[in-house]
């Protein structure tokens, strides 16, 4: 299993944030590779399960990601865990911390691709690499979505 961690800051407050990465319906618009949802059961909150297609490497694979945790703690920060299985087997996890006007997000990444894809060397250095390419890529996605997103509603309000 391959772990990938990343921490950036994304000039919105928590509860904001938490509206995008709470909507599973979102997660195609900066999740690089992933398609519209094909399912969705749920709101977005733990027990939410929903079934979609990621095209990696020039491969398309069928998902089902599951909300297993969403945690609003004292301090204001939140945290959100999700599995996946299908392709890929693993989880996601999201720490949100406010930060004044800002949120310091850290976002961990477990996962098992079935078998070997190209065979173990190539897979650790090929694989691994896109993979861990794709995911900061994809959280860079999610900051621009979260902040073009509220530089819209304050122009328009």
């Amino acid at each position: 299993m391959a772990h990938l961690t990343h921490t950036m800051t994304i000039n919105i407050a928590v509860p904001q944030l938490d509206e995008i990465v709470r909507d599973p319906r979102a997660v195609s618009r900066y999740w690089a590779g992933m398609s519209e949802p094909d399912r969705v059961f749920g709101d977005g909150g733990p027990g939410t399960k929903v079934e979609t297609n990621i095209l990696f490497m020039g491969v398309r694979m069928h998902l089902i990601e599951r909300t297993v945790e969403e945690r609003h703690n004292e301090d204001g920060s939140t945290d959100w865990r999700w599995t996946m299985e299908g392709a890929m087997d693993g989880w996601l996890s999201c720490h949100h911390e406010p930060r004044g006007e800002s949120t310091e997000t850290t976002t961990e990444f477990d996962y098992t691709l079935p078998g070997s894809v190209l065979g173990k060397v190539a897979d650790r250095l090929l694989v691994e690499k896109r993979m861990r390419r794709d995911f900061e890529n994809s959280l860079e996605n999610l900051k621009l979505l979260a902040e073009t997103s509220v530089a819209s509603a304050a122009a328009v309000t």
